[in-house]
């Protein structure tokens, strides 16, 4: 049967009890025979469970001792694993070479760049000057009365989106030419600009706007221009640019034509037939209406000599003066004050200028990260030094780690330790003396890669009581990072970087502890096995709570059924007493002749 383990309360109030349980049973046991003259009025069954309790009280309370001092002991264990693991974290940020080549950035003009610096980086000096920012392209349009209405008479409508040099056509059908869907079409395009519609809320008659936004830099730039609708147009002199000018790019054979002009007021299908006939480049246009009752029926009809050597293309440059991109209803102006050029970052440093696409720096100055915020109208001087407050910051984290750890060491030998949880629990235990013992051995002692003037840590102003406190003099650890560096350096790491606990390689103090504080805490480490070996006796305790149990059980359907003979056997004892009374009683009446 299943058993829990006793708390030591009850275990404590089970001991105590015991002797009277076992007195009030033989109280009971003395009633039973002297009931055999008298009748039993005994509970037998009460009897026999008082029996079977007291008989099993010291038993179960030595096993439930035995679990409740392993159950410490592992807590013990537990407590001891965290702080050792404190140490190993603080001797973590000593190990490797890298964590002493931080350095810190005397920045003379902050509010125009800021600085990171790898742990690659050099000290020195450089002189910064911040001549012009990344930016990304931003084009707006300029206002439409309605993110609904059609830009092209519900009719399709095909849109050129041009990026670094790659052309890629965005094609609206019929009924999808609204500001609206021009916006979620560029979107769903993805190809490296961004769309979105605004309602200024101005109160104007046209508060919307189309906004788009390219990538940061040059190479970002873009051009958005719109094509023929996929329907033609309504009349051979219909505006097909708003009125605007525009200019047609023809080339025949693989050679390019003059650039045909076209100026305001001649973007009519007709003006373009003209011009490019008139052009005599070996290609005829025409200017054809097909199919009949169509609502835009006219279109261009181009058309070149045999041979494959005369292909020719024509593109449409619109967007003539200041006029970027135009459509019917649509149209972006170059003036507009919120449009934004892309461009790429400019900085001079220490006399030679850097063209980057971003603001974020990485390769202009060896191990330094430059984020550009601002230009600048003066050079900034950047210095580079030694971070020796990062490595003292370390320093003084490995304190407290060890100091930590020597406090929870004493506490869990001290046998009048209050502290709840893990307090004494490991009184006597020869496990906490080894670690203790060569926990101070491989921090304080020599390092196996000892520098010329520094070999150990008490070297650089850092010592251990008597008491066994970490303590840092200051003055003497700012001499020795002043004056021995590489040699402080040295006696950490070993000038080494990301040793692995199984690499031969001397790594320092720091090193060093690191590998031994890992085996240590690690799964063949003592503290894991003191820690199973606790658990695997328990497992053992909580079977032998278990065995109790059953020979309890036993002892108890044993005592009840002699128990139930005996009150059997008294009652039948009484019942013959009674009856002999009454016979005897009846004779002496017959021998006296007086009456019962």
């Amino acid at each position: 049967m299943a058993t829990t383990a006793l708390s030591s309360s009850t275990s404590t109030a089970l001991s105590t009890s015991a002797a009277s349980v076992a007195a009030a049973n033989k109280a009971s046991a003395q009633k039973l025979i002297t009931s055999l003259s008298a009748g039993s009025g005994v509970d037998v069954s009460a009897l026999a469970q008082n029996l079977v309790d007291a008989e099993r009280a010291p038993q179960e309370n030595a096993i439930n001792a035995k679990i409740t001092k392993n159950e410490s002991r592992i807590s013990g264990y537990s407590a001891l694993s965290f702080v050792l693991d404190g140490v190993k974290t603080a001797l973590t940020g000593l190990k490797d070479q890298n964590n002493f080549n931080s350095l810190v950035a005397d920045n003379t003009n902050p509010a125009a760049f800021s600085v990171t610096a790898s742990t690659s980086a050099v000290g020195g000096s450089h002189e910064v000057s911040v001549l012009q920012l990344a930016k990304a392209q931003r084009t707006v349009s300029d206002g439409l009365a309605s993110a609904s209405a059609p830009l092209n008479g519900g009719k399709a409508v095909t849109f050129s989106l041009n990026v670094g040099g790659s052309t890629t056509d965005i094609k609206l059908p019929d009924g999808y030419d609204t500001p609206k869907d021009l916006v979620d079409f560029i979107n769903v395009a993805k190809k490296g600009v961004t769309a979105k519609l605004v309602d200024t809320g101005d109160g104007s008659a046209n508060p919307f706007q189309i906004v788009l936004s390219g990538d940061v830099g040059s190479a970002g730039a873009f051009s958005l221009t719109p094509k023929f609708s996929a329907g033609g147009v309504p009349a051979p002199d219909a505006h097909v640019n708003n009125g605007l000018g525009m200019t047609l790019k023809l080339s025949a054979g693989g050679v390019a034509v003059p650039d045909i002009v076209l100026a305001d007021g001649n973007d009519t299908p007709q003006k373009m037939v003209d011009a490019i006939n008139q052009a005599n480049a070996g290609v005829t246009a025409s200017l054809v209406a097909n199919p009949e009752g169509s609502t835009y029926p006219y279109k261009i009809f181009l058309a070149g000599p045999t041979g494959g050597d005369t292909a020719f293309s024509l593109s449409v440059n619109y967007g003539a003066g200041d006029e970027v991109m135009v459509q019917t209803g649509l149209k972006f102006s170059a003036a507009n004050p919120v449009n934004q050029t892309a461009s790429d970052a400019k900085v001079k440093v220490d006399g030679i200028t850097f063209t980057r696409s971003t603001n974020t720096l990485t390769d202009v100055v060896p191990g330094l990260t430059l984020n550009l915020k601002d230009t600048t109208s003066t050079p900034a001087t950047l210095g580079l030094s030694r971070d020796t407050s990062a490595i003292k910051d370390k320093l003084n984290a490995l304190v407290t780690a060890y100091n930590d750890a020597v406090t929870i060491m004493g506490e869990v030998s001290n046998p009048k330790s209050t502290f709840d949880t893990y307090g004494a629990t490991l009184v006597g235990d020869s496990t906490v003396r080894s670690i203790k013992q060569q926990l101070r051995q491989m921090i304080m002692g020599a390092s196996s890669t000892p520098g010329s003037a520094v070999g150990a840590m008490w070297q650089m102003g850092i010592s251990v009581s008597e008491q066994g406190v970490m303590s840092i003099d200051d003055t003497k650890l700012d001499t020795a990072l002043a004056k021995n560096y590489s040699d402080v350096v040295k006696t950490f790491t070993g000038n080494q970087n990301g040793l692995t606990i199984y690499s031969p390689a001397a790594g320092g103090v720091a090193g060093d502890a690191v590998r031994k504080l890992t085996k240590m805490l690690g799964p063949e480490g003592i503290l894991v096995a003191q820690s199973q070996s606790a658990e695997k006796q328990n497992s053992k305790y909580q079977l032998d709570l278990e065995k109790l149990g059953i020979r309890m059980d036993t002892l108890l359907k044993r005592y009840q059924k002699q128990f139930a003979s005996m009150d059997s056997l008294v009652g039948s004892v009484n019942s013959q007493k009674t009856s002999l009374k009454s016979t005897f009683e009846g004779m002496m009446a017959g021998l006296t002749g007086k009456n019962a």
